[in-house]
């Protein structure tokens, strides 16, 4: 308990931030949605800060639509995780071989894993979350015009995972892009034609 007791901090949620994005694939084409940071100049996924009392889910999907003009829809797919089933489906079925308090061949939207960071856009000590989710667009789709913040500057560019890879700017991003095809790819969804 000291071990807990020492590592954890709390913070008032004036200098905690949560984000939400998502990993939008389209998988008939093997693409990936990210944005364009033209004041950045950097390659990044679509994420941002949730409304009060918003579900993260419904952040990350208006946020990459408001930074994208693309609407996506949430991917349920079987991630391995440690939240818990759903009201009474407790089911051993969905309990991992390789460690009993994870959850694994259960579908859901759930989100794929998040970062942890000093948010560097904040004018105070503030830590940020993001949490990604797994989401499915069309990259043939001709994007929405005039929904981002009139102080965004950001360009929706759709990519294959390799060049994706090698172009965002964060390695957390690559690993939740890499998560994300992993898990579509375990639960037997066609991707990439």
């Amino acid at each position: 308990m000291d071990g807990i007791d020492a590592s954890m901090e709390f913070r008032a949620a004036d200098a905690f931030v949560m984000s939400c994005g998502t990993v939008t694939l389209d998988l008939a084409l093997g693409k990936v949605l990210m944005v364009w940071n033209k004041k950045y100049e950097i390659f990044q996924l679509p994420k941002g800060r949730r409304n009060i009392d918003e579900s993260m889910l419904d952040a990350a999907i208006r946020e990459t639509y408001e930074e994208t003009g693309h609407k996506v829809t949430p991917l349920r797919l079987n991630i391995a995780t440690l939240a818990t089933l759903p009201g009474d489906d407790k089911s051993k079925e969905y309990v991992s071989p390789k460690n009993k308090d994870v959850t694994d061949g259960y579908l859901s939207t759930d989100y794929l894993g998040g970062c942890v960071y000093p948010d560097p856009q904040a004018e105070t000590d503030t830590l940020k979350a993001v949490l990604f989710f797994a989401a499915k667009g069309d990259s043939t789709a001709t994007p929405v015009s005039g929904t981002q913040e009139a102080w965004e500057d950001l360009h929706a560019r759709w990519m294959t995972i390799e060049d994706a890879a090698s172009k965002l700017r964060f390695k957390g991003e690559v690993d939740a892009v890499r998560k994300a095809v992993e898990n579509v790819r375990r639960s037997g969804v066609a991707f990439g034609g």
